[in-house]
């Protein structure tokens, strides 16, 4: 049976929210909030997308890692659940997409996306649902998941494994995603192997699980680690003013700050009252659906004039942050509602199976 860690469901919605916070900021223009804020704290909220890659590879091992040791996985129900997941509502963002722009190209790249094998493509930067790019990460890493078994079978070849990916992170960053092999602009992020060390770092943490719950159960302040660490983590910033949070090797920094928010996460009590709430449980549940739909409900808040109501401070920057969240929730309920109501008039259907 599954276990499910309650905690995480407020990692994953803090990333989600964190996410969308950066793009509002990123397509906007606030132009009363300079300063630290803007310029360094909500950009690099950009790097919460790490984080959504480090729970994903947590959650598959926790879910599927000794299935694949013990060889008692249904390929064709593995792959086919990670569709019926996915696309329903992400075939319906493409189509939305596609109508709006009424573009040739639009169209060829949303009928690639589709397939969710989009992340194989050379010089993957595709406009079609534009933070869809995730998407084309983590399902490589889901399609390729029985290999990843393989690179962390044991601890040790983990940790190798681990390393390996970093080196090849900052090989990416520093040779092979240069304008030698790829195109002018393109994310390095957009890559399985770019993003590996994240989930790799995730299936670690799984498999540490218990010596990091048994640690911090120790500890009667066990929350001051993550603390402290992030706190270090945005004073190194402050001083270094560093701008680019996407397209340099990934941070060590990043990885010590998003793998010590998971393991506290993972090895705490469970039940946290301030990871493990309903509301946590509630964003976590459709934060994928929140994060591929942001910015149609944001773009659609700026064609009716609202981003502005309350001027161009952090009041009304909070305003549209509320605003676009409330737009997500109601969008997916709406939706979650029609295919209800479908799957009940097919279901008394005369020839439904």
């Amino acid at each position: 049976m599954k276990v499910h860690i309650n905690n995480i469901d407020g990692l994953r919605a803090i990333s989600c929210i964190g996410i969308i916070a950066m793009h509002i900021l990123a397509n906007s223009n606030y132009s009363a909030t300079e300063g630290w804020m803007k310029n360094t704290f909500i950009p690099s909220l950009t790097l919460l997308v790490y984080l959504f890659m480090m729970i994903s590879g947590f959650g598959m091992s926790m879910g599927y890692y000794e299935r694949f040791k013990n060889h008692t996985v249904d390929f064709n129900a593995f792959y086919k659940r990670r569709y019926i997941k996915i696309l329903p509502f992400f075939s319906l963002l493409v189509f939305l997409d596609i109508v709006i722009t009424r573009s040739r190209e639009h169209l060829i790249q949303g009928l690639a996306e589709l397939t969710m094998v989009f992340g194989l493509l050379p010089n993957n930067q595709l406009d079609v649902v534009g933070v869809a790019w995730f998407l084309g990460v983590v399902f490589l890493f889901y399609m390729l998941f029985p290999f990843f078994v393989f690179l962390c079978w044991t601890k040790k070849r983990a940790w190798v494994s681990f390393i390996i990916s970093i080196i090849l992170n900052v090989a990416c960053a520093n040779y092979f995603y240069t304008s030698k092999f790829v195109i002018s602009g393109f994310s390095n992020r957009h890559t399985l192997l770019y993003c590996s060390p994240f989930l790799i770092l995730g299936e670690l943490i799984y498999l540490y699980r218990l010596d990091i719950s048994r640690f911090l159960s120790k500890l009667k302040i066990g929350v001051v680690i993550p603390i402290t660490i992030t706190v270090f983590f945005y004073i190194s910033l402050f001083f270094n003013a560093k701008q680019n949070f996407s397209n340099d090797a990934v941070d060590l920094e990043t990885i010590i700050v998003f793998g010590s928010w998971l393991s506290y996460a993972v090895g705490t009590k469970q039940n946290n009252y301030f990871l493990s709430n309903r509301v946590m449980k509630y964003l976590s549940s459709i934060s994928m659906e929140m994060y591929l739909a942001q910015m149609f409900v944001f773009d659609a808040l700026k064609k009716l004039g609202v981003l502005y109501l309350l001027g161009r401070g952090y009041l009304s920057y909070t305003l549209t942050l509320c605003m676009t969240i409330l737009g997500l929730i109601i969008l997916i309920e709406v939706y979650k509602l029609i295919i209800k109501l479908f799957k009940q008039g097919h279901s008394k259907l005369p020839f439904s199976v």
